[in-house]
């Protein structure tokens, strides 16, 4: 299994493409942008499958418009918390956090993106998404929902390849903020603390900065106090 890292966007965004030797890819958090990420599509032969979210804020998900209009109609995947960031009623939520990072502008542009195709919840793993490629290796996935930086922010945990994509939840060297629409600060600690339950060595793929860091390595903050 190959996780190749795309940043993309003027909010450098780790858009994270996994495949292996059948090219059938699956693409987590597309960005801002997709045209990085269409040219490795390309360069490396995959035939993307579906699109996952670890959470739908607009520097996460921006890219799904480009990415459909080019691969087709793409299975999208999100935990069921994060819908108010998806389909005509996204509004109310994509502007209020635009409206914090002082980019009001941007808002209406965000009125088009597609409601998820499946729904996915704690414990569940990504052979539960229709029609998956390679189920065996998609049930190695598992859904860790780490509610704070939004109410359905999740992780992806693969024990097998020892690897975590954290999305905003957590960063090497910090964390995400929970000021944001749904976000909730004592929930965000609360999850920062269940990750690092996790096996020390276990490789952390995160929604911004530098990845494929052990987790023993990552941060140390004020949520590790109970």
């Amino acid at each position: 299994m190959e996780i190749l890292r795309i940043v993309t966007g003027v909010m450098a965004e780790n858009c994270y493409i996994i495949y292996d030797e059948t090219k059938e890819a699956v693409i987590v958090d597309p960005g801002e942008t997709a045209f990085k990420t269409l040219e490795q599509l390309k360069n490396l032969e995959l035939n993307l499958k579906y699109i996952v979210f670890t959470h739908g804020h607009f520097d996460h998900i921006f890219g799904i418009q480009d990415l459909r209009e080019t691969c087709g109609n793409i299975p999208l995947v999100a935990h069921q918390e994060e819908s108010c960031y998806f389909g005509p009623d996204a509004l109310e939520a994509h502007g209020y956090d635009l409206q914090m990072m002082g980019l009001p502008q941007l808002t209406e542009a965000l009125s088009n993106i597609p409601v998820p195709d499946c729904w996915v919840e704690e414990g569940d793993t990504l052979a539960k998404v229709a029609g998956i490629p390679c189920p065996e290796e998609a049930a190695q996935w598992k859904v860790l929902h780490t509610p704070g930086h939004s109410s359905g922010s999740i992780c992806f945990y693969n024990q097998q390849e020892g690897a975590l994509i954290s999305g905003d939840t957590l960063f090497y060297g910090g964390y995400g903020h929970s000021d944001l629409y749904s976000g909730n600060q004592q929930e965000l600690y609360t999850s920062l603390r269940r990750i690092m339950q996790l096996p020390p060595d276990t490789k952390l793929y995160p929604g911004h900065r530098e990845f494929g860091i052990p987790l023993k390595e990552a941060i140390q903050g004020p949520w590790k106090k109970k």
